[in-house]
């Protein structure tokens, strides 16, 4: 009798293991692989991924997506990264670096889109030892944004730029620095918090042509973001955002980096480093976008000259 109960409970669990839907975290054990973990309900995250999967379309490399959108409050028992086979780990944004950093894996590990102040070190746990073997951030190089400015609004080279004192990244000084060094007059204004924000950007009134606000979670929120743009059509004060969403509500400028193809320069890092080869600690994006919101730009009374090239990477927003 024990033996025939044994027996059923062997068939049963054969029966649930056949009737198991196959797993979708990718490609075989006996397969290079990379894996890729970010958020599919990020477009700027699906733009990437797509880029990465380009660049290793006529490789031999597998790819393994772990979507942080599912994973919901199980983020801290996320499978393990690091499966049999697995050549490289991609790292998409700062809490999926956190979430890699802290599996301690042995396999090459790049941070991709991160923010010039989210120093990879301190997002490697308490000892602070991690670091990926190659970095991408998204800041948008200066030389690029000015050299957009001047092509779209000619004669305009007064530049206020927005800082959080509390966060990492250029100095006031090095911002002047890179500004003049384009032809730009600029004015830097330190702000200490999202509160301060609205007091700041009135300081620069009258006195620049533009305000750029560097890419910062903490100062550009849903509470500050629509007041901001109120001022600054109110006074004629057009705002350089950091993303095609910041002008689509209400900034005159976006000024952001182009997600998919950061996505192919990352797919290239990879094949760099499944390849052997030596990689660059540290890049920036290559191709720059410009969305100009047209309907804000009438508003302020402010006029652009369309660009004669690069026409794939300029949009006008209606």
């Amino acid at each position: 009798m024990r033996r025939r109960r044994s027996n059923i409970a062997l068939m049963a669990a054969l029966g649930t293991v056949l009737a198991a839907p196959p797993s979708d975290s990718g490609p075989h054990a006996d397969s290079p692989a990379v894996t890729v973990v970010g958020a599919m309900a990020v477009e700027a995250h699906r733009s990437a991924i797509d880029g990465i999967r380009a660049a290793l379309s006529k490789s031999a490399l597998e790819i393994r997506v772990v979507d942080l959108s599912r994973l919901g409050a199980e983020r801290s028992r996320v499978e393990r990264f690091a499966e049999p086979g697995t050549r490289v780990i991609v790292a998409i944004g700062t809490e999926a670096l956190q979430l890699v950093a802290a599996q301690r894996s042995n396999v090459p590990v790049i941070s991709t889109m991160l923010l010039r102040g989210a120093s990879p070190n301190k997002t490697g746990g308490p000892d602070g030892a991690f670091s990926p073997v190659a970095t991408i951030v998204l800041d948008v190089p200066i030389p690029a944004l000015l050299a957009r400015l001047k092509q779209v609004f000619p004669g305009k080279t007064r530049l206020g730029i927005i800082r959080n004192t509390n966060a990492a990244g250029w100095t006031a000084a090095e911002l002047e620095i890179r500004a003049q060094q384009q032809g730009f007059t600029v004015r830097v204004v330190d702000c200490l918090g999202a509160e301060q924000l609205l007091a700041t950007f009135l300081t620069l009134k009258g006195q620049v042509d533009f305000v750029w606000c560097l890419p910062d979670g903490v100062l550009y929120n849903s509470a500050t973001i629509k007041p901001l743009i109120l001022a600054s059509i109110e006074n004629r004060l057009p705002l350089i955002g950091f993303s095609e969403s910041f002008a689509r509500a209400g900034a005159a400028i976006g000024v952001y980096p182009d997600f998919r193809d950061v996505g192919v320069q990352t797919g290239e890092i990879v094949l760099q480093i499944a390849g052997g080869q030596a990689v660059r600690a540290l890049e920036g994006p290559r191709k720059v976008r410009l969305a100009l919101n047209q309907s804000v730009l009438r508003l302020i009374g402010l006029r652009y000259a369309p660009p004669k090239t690069d026409a794939e990477d300029f949009s006008v927003l209606q």
